[in-house]
């Protein structure tokens, strides 16, 4: 009568084992990568709903019904980010641009954000947009690429946040 396991037994069980360990992996990380995903996503349509409720206030602040123009506008409004979603090695994230002249001045905005996950996202006054914007793109004059003027960089240098970012 045999007692054990052969070499060859433990080296398929092994195998067995490792391949199963990295569909575990390579299953979570692509989840993980999804949640992070539409974790920023979920930022960026809470923060449009913001600057659409300051762009519609009927009040004498804000007679021509514009998006926030300044830092220190956006800092009355209530942006919550979870911050630990985005990709905080860039120096520039959280782009916040508006259109500053022609007939569309301060009707048009754009939000800039690439996610930890590596995701670009860009919300418009019309929502999420398509785009051909790289990380090499997120740089100080990324708005005057886009024909608009900056507002403020949510996030600028590595992981310094603007105070009109609260963490949610």
């Amino acid at each position: 009568m045999r007692k054990g396991f052969t070499v060859i037994e433990l080296l398929v069980a092994i195998a067995v084992i490792g391949i199963i360990a990295t569909i575990v992996v390579v299953s979570y990380n692509g989840t993980q990568n999804k949640a992070i995903d539409v974790s920023v996503r979920s930022d960026l349509d809470s923060i449009a709903g913001e600057l659409e409720s300051y762009r519609v206030r009927a009040n004498d602040a804000n007679p021509d019904k514009q998006f926030p123009r300044t830092k220190e506008q956006l800092e009355t409004l209530e942006i919550m980010a979870s911050k630990q979603n985005y990709d905080t090695t860039l120096n520039y994230n959280m782009i916040y641009c508006i259109a500053n002249t022609g007939t569309e001045a301060y009707q048009q905005y754009k939000l800039i954000a690439r996610s930890k996950a590596g995701t670009i996202f860009v919300m418009t006054e019309e929502g999420l947009a398509t785009h051909s914007l790289t990380a090499a793109s997120f740089t100080s004059t990324l708005c005057s690429t886009l024909g608009m003027g900056l507002v403020s960089n949510g996030m600028y240098n590595v992981n310094t946040w603007q105070d009109w970012v609260h963490t949610g």
